[in-house]
């Protein structure tokens, strides 16, 4: 693990109880779920030909460290479950902001992504 990373994981480990305690949600599972939020969007970039691709791309993996650094033995399953539930939920958002109909929709539906995005890239010291 290169330096930056163990300074980040450092950082996100020390303060992992009052992450939990503010959401209710354990540490490894926000992981998880932002795991899969920054793999629609790197998908979804990649179908519109964004250039932020790479940039979802990096922290993709920066979230599938932290979540196999945080994960419980035994939680492999539910924590898989849990990415792929993110994903697709995120990329329902990025369809109907990107190609819905309906502006009002659209326009909600970006405003939903971006801020579970945001939650995400909060966690993340170099965001």
């Amino acid at each position: 693990m290169s330096r930056t990373k163990t300074i980040l994981l450092a950082g996100i480990l020390t303060t992992s109880s009052a992450v939990q305690g503010a959401t209710g949600v354990p540490l490894f599972q926000q992981f998880a779920g932002c795991a899969g939020r920054m793999s629609a969007e790197m998908e979804h970039a990649w179908l519109i030909n964004d250039p932020q691709a790479d940039t979802y791309k990096t922290q993709r993996l920066t979230f599938l460290s932290l979540l196999d650094a945080t994960m419980p033995a035994g939680q492999e399953r539910d924590v898989l479950a849990a990415r792929i539930d993110a994903k697709m939920a995120h990329a329902a958002l990025l369809t109907a902001a990107t190609f819905g109909t309906a502006p009002d929709r659209a326009a909600r539906a970006r405003k939903r992504a971006t801020w579970h995005v945001s939650m995400c890239r909060d966690m993340l010291l170099d965001s």
